[in-house]
């Protein structure tokens, strides 16, 4: 099989495009790609287009500051099977305030999308944990383009009642990334992983409040209503470090 083809910088980056093939690595045991594979997809994309903007990591973390994702909303049509060659694309959707809109997307060889997603994004000061206005350097790079067509939904995921508890998440090094907190995409994986039953959502929705660091322990709180999943990600005293809805 031929390897991966190089990502092309030399076009428009703001609407940041990489073709890949799924790997072994990102399947389940069905040969398909995994939930947790195609969201670290989109992160990586979001990752690679701000590096290839000039602001990166590095940059931002120079600047003490940061980009906080705060909500997901991802709607999979189909997931891609393996060796499949797939193209993964994002692109900003809005700036205002101190927060941000990006969208992101997978479409397979064909050109057809399988899967899309809204995120929320707040802009953070490193030196006071607070929410502050980016400048026109933090921002202006990515442009601004049309918002890609999402179903509806309401700003925040609701719990239902009858929220069963799972066994505890001890956050070893494994789920820790370069912020020193538990991935985004972990929390995805440990409410997956938490439930009687494997399951391939059609729909994600997570809330983000506040991150877990290593030595914490995640207690999983789980319900579910029918096709729909609902699942809160505590800390021992019952405060969520994430709120996360899959709807199959």
């Amino acid at each position: 099989m031929a390897t991966n083809p190089p990502i092309d910088l030399s076009g428009d980056l703001t609407v940041f495009e990489y073709p890949t093939y799924v790997r072994y690595s990102e399947c389940g045991h069905r040969g398909l790609m995994t939930l947790p594979a195609l969201v670290d997809a989109f992160q990586d994309c979001s990752t690679f287009q701000s590096e290839a903007l000039g602001v990166g990591m590095a940059w931002l973390r120079h600047e003490q500051r940061a980009w906080v994702l705060t909500h997901w909303h991802i709607v999979i049509d189909r997931y891609p099977s393996l060796c499949e060659s797939i193209t993964v694309g994002t692109r900003a959707a809005r700036f205002r305030g101190f927060t941000a809109k990006r969208n992101f997307y997978l479409r397979d060889e064909s050109g057809t999308m399988i899967a899309r997603a809204d995120s929320s994004w707040a802009f953070i000061d490193l030196e006071t944990g607070r929410p502050t206005r980016p400048g026109p350097e933090h921002v202006e790079p990515y442009g601004v383009h049309d918002p890609l067509e999402m179903p509806e939904e309401p700003r925040r995921v609701k719990l239902p009642d009858g929220l069963e508890p799972c066994d505890p998440v001890p956050v070893r090094r494994g789920l820790i990334d370069t912020n020193e907190h538990v991935n985004n995409c972990r929390y995805i994986q440990i409410t997956l992983e938490a439930l009687p039953c494997e399951v391939a959502p059609r729909r994600v929705r997570v809330d983000y409040h506040r991150a877990a660091v290593l030595g914490d322990t995640v207690h999983p709180r789980v319900a579910r209503d029918g096709g729909v999943i609902a699942a809160s990600l505590e800390d021992a005293a019952g405060s969520p470090f994430a709120v996360v809805e899959l709807t199959l």
